[in-house]
């Protein structure tokens, strides 16, 4: 939910190493398999090749969350059907019967749930993807990365734009300069209030402040460039009306 979503992740700072690199590595030099491997392995095995899998997938191809507009994709959802979105659900269905696989084994397996939640984000199944979200988030309500991808579920999913907003509060409590949530917590409180201007610009300006001083925090000038663009825009006085 962002405007551009080609600017840096808030997990920019990270080692630059390809996570696919090292995983594909480890596969290769992983030691052969006993004829009697018992089932905590078997499910780690099971686990890795899918994290190998998922982890090439939305590296190469799947987009950053920032500042992505609810509103927008709510549109496009109606061309979900499309030869396009039907090629992509087939491409990610592999992943599913595996993630659910290796969910049937262990189904307390939240790294699992949280892989498949993703993968259902993807394909723009927000009915499946929220439950997966909410079992990951009840065992780490900490991940804030999770919160507002579950956020922008329930937004697509029930169109509660209100709830989503309170959902990314949760996720700030642990991490108050989340920038991808602070982004997306201001989108969506234009979209919460849209039946009140006034408000809508004062809640969106308090969570898109925040993330500015964030950005510069963080070193993350694009970001930072970008919130002071949508705050400009978010000051300027109203034209005056026809006849005023």
């Amino acid at each position: 939910m962002s405007a551009e979503e080609q600017n840096s992740s808030p997990n920019e700072n990270k080692p630059s190493t390809r996570i696919e690199e090292i995983l594909l590595e480890r596969l290769k030099n992983e030691p052969e398999v006993a004829s009697q491997i018992s089932q905590p392995i078997l499910i780690s095995i099971i686990l890795l090749v899918i994290v190998v899998g998922v982890a090439i997938y939305f590296l190469s191809i799947k987009p950053e969350k920032f500042a992505e507009d609810p509103h927008a994709k709510q549109e496009q959802q109606g061309a979900a059907d499309s030869s396009q979105m039907y090629s992509k659900r087939m491409k990610l269905q592999p992943m599913v019967d595996s993630l659910r696989g290796a969910i049937a084994i262990d189904p307390n397996n939240d790294e699992a749930h949280l892989m498949l939640a993703n993968v259902y984000y993807e394909s723009e199944f927000w009915d499946k993807a929220k439950p997966e979200y909410e079992f990951h988030l009840s065992k780490h309500p900490e991940d804030v990365d999770a919160r507002v991808d579950y956020a922008f579920t329930i937004a697509q999913l029930t169109g509660d734009f209100k709830a989503a907003v309170v959902e990314i509060n949760k996720g700030l409590k642990y991490d108050p300069d989340h920038l991808n949530a602070l982004f997306n917590a201001g989108i969506l409180s234009i979209r919460a209030n849209l039946d009140n201007k006034k408000k809508a610009i004062s809640e969106a300006k308090v969570y898109f402040h925040r993330g500015l001083t964030a950005a510069k925090k963080q070193g993350n000038d694009k970001m930072a460039e970008q919130i002071q663009e949508i705050l400009t825009k978010l000051e300027m006085p109203e034209p005056p009306k026809d006849g005023e």
